[in-house]
């Protein structure tokens, strides 16, 4: 049987870093810099930085009170998510860099929206900044919005209180018993995302969470991206393995254009995704399309 010349982890990367530069506009200068065995935990992280733009519904907390002045800003985004309108420019203008450290979304995975009408001068790709910050968690279904808050409450407990208020099953997992939470002030938690840190946290009622956005590690990388980077990873070594050993069903095949009897056939791994993987065999022309079992699908 011939032997299979390929490193589709490689070429996995190669897609990831592809598609963070083409499809989702992140800084082509940041994503080359990073090394390929970096790169797929940065991927996964980056996701939870940019937003789908898919319609969703709207969940308001029980506590959510809008400024009058900023009212036809709420009313736009509202439009916007509902629509599944690119709600990005919202954000802020430091989510231009795959890097900018976010405390309040790397530990409670919450978002702030400037609520402009209007586009920024400095910089039209996003809204108009505002003083007020609307908070909200956004799902693959739903945008849970919070409240407004200001420039300075990124740290304030009140939006983990009011996220266990409103929706406390959406954050259930990260509940702990047995364990002693922290009561942080401003400047503390401030301390602790700057060091990356991961600690639990005692809300009003006794109720104990560790960072209800599944941490993050000393880098600053979610935990999540870092899971999936990995379980990503050893599934398309595995599929190599596999796809290695059925070369023998794609003989025929080949034997149609070209293949002469070679001990080594070179291949390329074109996509990994869905239910089936594609793979490129460069000398002869030809695109396999492979099934996936099921257990390879998801995480």
């Amino acid at each position: 049987m011939p032997k299979l010349n390929a490193d589709f982890v490689a070429d996995w990367v190669a897609m990831l870093r592809s598609y963070l530069i083409g499809e989702q506009k992140w800084s082509a200068v940041q994503v080359a810099a990073l090394p390929d065995w970096d790169l797929p935990s940065h991927y996964f992280d980056a996701q939870r930085r940019r937003i789908a733009s898919i319609p969703r519904t709207i969940e308001i907390g029980d506590s959510f009170v809008c400024p009058p002045c900023h009212e036809a800003g709420w009313i736009m985004l509202q439009e916007k998510v509902r629509k599944g309108e690119d709600i990005n420019s919202h954000l802020s203008t430091r989510h231009i860099s795959l890097f900018n450290p976010d405390g309040l979304l790397a530990e409670w995975g919450v978002h702030h929206f400037h609520l402009g009408t209007t586009l920024y001068p400095k910089n039209p790709a996003f809204a108009d900044r505002t003083g007020p910050l609307l908070y909200a968690i956004v799902g693959d279904e739903a945008f849970y919005a919070i409240n407004v808050y200001d420039h300075h409450s990124f740290e304030n407990i009140d939006v983990l209180e009011s996220i266990h208020r409103n929706w406390p099953e959406m954050i259930s997992r990260y509940r702990v018993k047995g364990v002693t939470g922290g009561a942080w002030d401003k400047e503390q938690r401030q301390a602790l995302r700057r060091k990356n840190a991961n600690v639990a946290v005692t809300t009003s009622d006794g109720t104990v969470y560790m960072p209800i956005s599944g941490g993050v590690v000393a880098s600053g990388i979610n935990l999540e991206a870092i899971r999936l980077a990995d379980y990503w990873s050893l599934k398309i070594r595995g599929f190599q393995s596999d796809f290695e050993k059925q070369l023998t069903s794609l003989l025929p095949t080949l034997t149609q254009n070209r293949y002469a009897g070679e001990d080594t056939i070179e291949a390329e791994l074109k996509s990994f995704s869905g239910e089936n993987a594609q793979v490129f065999l460069p000398k002869y022309d030809v695109l396999a399309t492979v099934a996936l079992v099921q257990s390879a699908l998801s995480p």
